[in-house]
């Protein structure tokens, strides 16, 4: 009975999805306040963390290497992301919403570059591209931590 609840359950959601929005809206001002402030937080701990790296000398060991070049970009993308949720601040909502009284969808959001302000946004919003490399070196620090641990290297 459980199996066949489970099974329609996920037949439905297949068949009749519902829409996903990868978008996380903050209400102004305290929740974007909190959001930064998470994203300095975050930052600050991972220049500890490849400072104790570097200073424990634990950055000869390839695995810890990793692990420190993976806490570099990850201050990087944190201070990245910060500056551009400060630039989203200064651009007019009329950027993102169409001129001519058209439907707005998440999916189809295009900007309009009007100035400086605009493509420094376009550009800061490409902040994944540090996120990606980073989640790849803590891939790589752990599995080598794992295979040095099974005396496979």
């Amino acid at each position: 009975m459980k199996l066949r609840f489970f099974l329609g359950s996920l037949l439905a959601l297949l068949v009749f999805p519902a829409p996903l929005w990868a978008l996380q809206v903050h209400p102004s001002p305290e929740g974007l306040v909190a959001h930064e402030i998470a994203h300095l937080f975050f930052a600050f701990a991972m220049v500890l963390f490849a400072y104790r790296i570097r200073r424990m000398r634990l950055s000869q060991r390839p695995h810890w290497r990793y692990l420190q070049y993976a806490a570099a970009l990850l201050v990087v993308w944190n201070l990245w992301a910060f500056l551009g949720h400060l630039i989203a601040l200064e651009i007019s909502p009329e950027v993102f919403f169409p001129q001519d009284g058209g439907d707005y969808h998440f999916c189809q959001k295009k900007i309009l570059i009007a100035g400086w302000r605009e493509l420094l946004f376009y550009i800061l919003k490409n902040d994944n591209l540090f996120t990606l490399p980073a989640f790849y070196l803590i891939y790589r620090g752990i599995s080598r931590m794992e295979a040095l641990l099974r005396g496979e290297t």
